[in-house]
């Protein structure tokens, strides 16, 4: 959990980059077992352990909006062995929703973004919707009548969804799950209309005809969805979102540390192997520098704490 994260000269320890890692290293994963951000950073970590020759441990430790991971590694020896692997959310979000956290936006050391991916708006295939045009103009000819799902409150599909609410300027009804398989299954069953979310989450219904895709919210077109519009090709550029994934380490870890595991990760990063495997759950390999991935969290997480002062959001 960041809104900056600090990226000056880490603290000179007796660590060197050339004997580290000498042990093991922990990646805390602030999402449950089996979900496609586990699978991704099992198969990224597997990967990364070839690299730095030694094993990467996976753990799961979910709730309360990716803070209590947070807090075990802002709390961490910043010795390198134990790293987070949260998305955007964690990072640019929760911040501004649990205010009382007693993790601060400084809390971790970034070293590079892993993965991006946008949000897909997908309806039920029986709905009448087949653009955002038509989800407009309906939702402002019944104002209050529509709805759109999300996992949760503070999450990004959340946001999202309140974004396009504000920039229509629509009175749609926000319906909260307690988790993404909840909310696509009502939306399965006709009890809410709407719901952005991402793609690896929802591909198996699009293809199996169970819903229908009206827009992306990345730059450019899904090579997986290349007959689904961006969002800006609809006329709402506003709606431009590309999530995403990092690897941070606790603070005050040092720099030489940082560059070895960011070498590193990169290296995994650019194998066509894992950047096909990570496109066929939806995702794009990425990668960035720690002032570039500590530049995003500071700008996505200035953005989104205006919206959420705006809508009046709150999970306290």
């Amino acid at each position: 959990m960041a809104v900056a994260l600090t990226c000056g000269p880490a603290v000179s320890t007796a660590f060197a980059a050339d004997a580290y890692p000498s042990k093991p290293i922990k990646v805390i994963l602030p999402f449950a077992t089996g979900g496609q951000s586990d699978v991704v950073a099992r198969l990224i970590a597997e990967r990364l352990s070839l690299g730095l020759g030694q094993p990467l441990v996976v753990e799961n430790v979910a709730g309360a909006g990716g803070m209590i991971a947070a807090a075990s590694v802002a709390r961490a020896a910043p010795d390198g062995y134990t790293l987070f692997l949260p998305n955007a959310s964690t990072l640019t979000i929760a911040p501004h929703l649990q205010k009382g956290s007693s993790v601060k936006p400084s809390a971790f050391t970034p070293i590079t973004t892993v993965t991006q991916f946008p949000l897909v708006l997908v309806v039920n295939s029986n709905s009448p919707y087949k653009s955002l045009a038509d989800v407009v103009a309906d939702a402002k000819a019944r104002p209050g009548k529509l709805s759109f799902a999300s996992p949760g409150y503070g999450t990004t599909p959340h946001l999202m969804g309140e974004t396009f609410k504000r920039e229509a300027h629509l009175d749609i009804t926000h319906v909260p799950y307690k988790g993404g398989a909840p909310a696509l299954n009502d939306l399965l069953g006709g009890q809410v209309d709407l719901y952005f979310e991402a793609p690896a989450t929802l591909a198996p219904q699009i293809r199996a005809g169970r819903i229908r895709p009206l827009a992306v919210t990345g730059k450019a077109r899904m090579g997986s969805m290349p007959d689904v519009p961006t969002v800006a090709e609809q006329g709402m550029p506003k709606l431009t979102l590309e999530s995403w994934s990092a690897l941070v380490a606790p603070p005050r870890t040092p720099a030489d540390i940082i560059a070895r595991l960011r070498v590193e990760t990169e290296k995994v990063l650019k194998s066509e192997d894992i950047a096909s495997k990570l496109r066929e759950r939806g995702f794009e390999a990425t990668s960035s520098t720690p002032e570039e991935l500590a530049r995003m969290v500071r700008e996505e997480g200035a953005v989104w704490s205006q919206l959420i002062k705006e809508r009046n959001i709150s999970v306290d």
